[in-house]
């Protein structure tokens, strides 16, 4: 139970940070180069703080997929061997040779936890100037201020995920397409994709409909992924065993996984409705984006495009068979740029992203603590022994769903609202000025 106790005091912490930097008005009147670095230094800071704390003096190893995944992959690399021929794999082609490298360095899981904090820190300052010419300063600097404090982002960052992998890599695409430059952000998604996990290009469709050049984008995407992939197809590689592998897989919160026990016994049928469902899903939400930025003018499209990752986002949190909490690091900045978009008051937004924190941080680990681990929730329900156990879960998880779908509704409005305004650079509408 330590390890759910420890999460949540890091997401109270680290909201306790971000709520007092919030009401600080000194920091509101920095230069932006200021600014910046006192953003990262409480990122940093608090994420160093706590892996010293951890895995220096505590002596705590790394969990999660770190010793199971990441490291044989890396020894494996090292000893010579080819992913998907030697050896199986649920990642991209050269993420164990990225690995390798790592381990190199320091051969222990802690290693990429030291590494997610590092790829964390160059993942803000890309955010946030994004987030600047896309919908101002001010909105900028709050969701900075609450993406740096995040307790999700730095317990992410703790478990050295790859996610923060991906979140930094849609970061600099981002950025690179308010700037124009829509090869490079091509290029920058084909590296991703061969270097993370086949979940990146969840958010190529929309990268796609607001990058300036449409054409050169996909080319430069595509092109040099497909020639990674064949590379290692040559080699005799079977780079699609991990997209079978990953569709196999489920997990909690998210719509296939409370509904479950209506649908009774699924199967294989199951599962290929949860999937249609996704796509079905995730298909209508990307046309109504791009029926939306069809109208705006190029200079306009960036001021919906956070807006649009972060619907892309939360869509397929609620209704892909595996979402993982951790999944909701590929899109937490631009989702909370929509809280300070859309919500009135300074009270309510810490209130809520404290809430959404907290929940982020805990449902994994209480999915594993009260038993549900690999159990659909029709068959956790009925299993011998487990008591309201699946009852409390399911309620924590109605919660997060809830949190979900609230920030698809406010993404939502802020990609309807974004209009042609060829003067201004942020014409989505700004949070009410409140006392602080």
């Amino acid at each position: 139970m330590w390890p759910i106790a420890l999460k949540v005091l890091i997401a109270l912490a680290g909201m306790f940070i971000g709520a007092f930097m919030l009401c600080s008005a000194r920091l509101r009147v920095l230069p932006e180069r200021s600014f910046l670095g006192c953003a990262l230094a409480a990122q940093a800071g608090l994420s160093l703080a706590l892996f010293v704390a951890l895995y220096v003096i505590g002596g705590q190893e790394v969990t999660s997929d770190v010793p199971g995944y990441y490291l044989p992959a890396a020894h494996a690399v090292l000893a010579g061997q080819i992913p998907f021929r030697d050896f199986t794999l649920s990642y991209a082609p050269l993420f164990p040779y990225i690995s390798a490298a790592l381990v190199r360095l320091w051969d222990s899981g802690k290693v990429f936890a030291l590494f997610a904090i590092i790829v964390n820190a160059l993942a803000l300052p890309l955010w946030h100037r994004t987030a600047v010419r896309s919908v101002g300063d001010q909105v900028a600097r709050d969701s900075s201020v609450l993406y740096a404090t995040s307790g999700h982002m730095i317990v992410q960052t703790l478990l050295g995920t790859n996610q923060v992998w991906v979140a930094a890599a849609l970061a600099a695409s981002s950025l690179l397409l308010v700037r124009g430059a829509s090869t490079s952000s091509g290029l920058v998604q084909a590296l991703s994709v061969c270097t993370t996990k086949l979940l990146a290009p969840l958010f190529w469709p929309v990268l796609w409909i607001f990058a300036p050049q449409r054409g050169r984008w996909l080319a430069a995407a595509f092109l040099a992924a497909a020639a990674i992939y064949g590379s290692f197809a040559l080699l005799g590689a079977d780079a699609f065993d991990a997209l079978r592998r990953e569709s196999e897989a489920i997990s909690p919160g998210n719509l296939p996984f409370i509904i479950g026990p209506l649908l009774g016994k699924q199967g294989e049928l199951g599962g290929l409705r949860s999937d249609l469902l996704a796509l079905t899903a995730l298909g209508l939400s990307t046309a109504w984006i791009y029926l939306r930025a069809r109208g705006l003018a190029p200079a306009s499209r960036s001021q919906a495009l956070l807006a649009a990752i972060a619907l892309t986002g939360l869509i397929f949190m609620l209704v892909s068979k595996k979402s993982f909490t951790g999944y909701m690091v590929f899109c937490m900045y631009p989702a909370l740029l929509t809280v300070n978009l859309r919500l009135t008051g300074l009270a309510p937004r810490i209130a809520f992203v404290l809430v959404f924190n907290v929940l982020l941080v805990a449902e994994p680990s209480l999915w594993f603590h009260l038993g549900g681990n690999g159990l659909p929730l029709s068959r956790w329900l009925h299993a011998p022994g487990s008591g309201i156990a699946p009852v409390i879960f399911l309620l924590v998880d109605l919660a997060l769903l809830g949190c979900y779908g609230w920030l698809a509704v406010l993404s939502a409005q802020c990609v309807q609202q974004a209009q042609p305004h060829p003067r201004s650079p942020a014409t989505l509408p700004q949070p009410a000025q409140t006392a602080r």
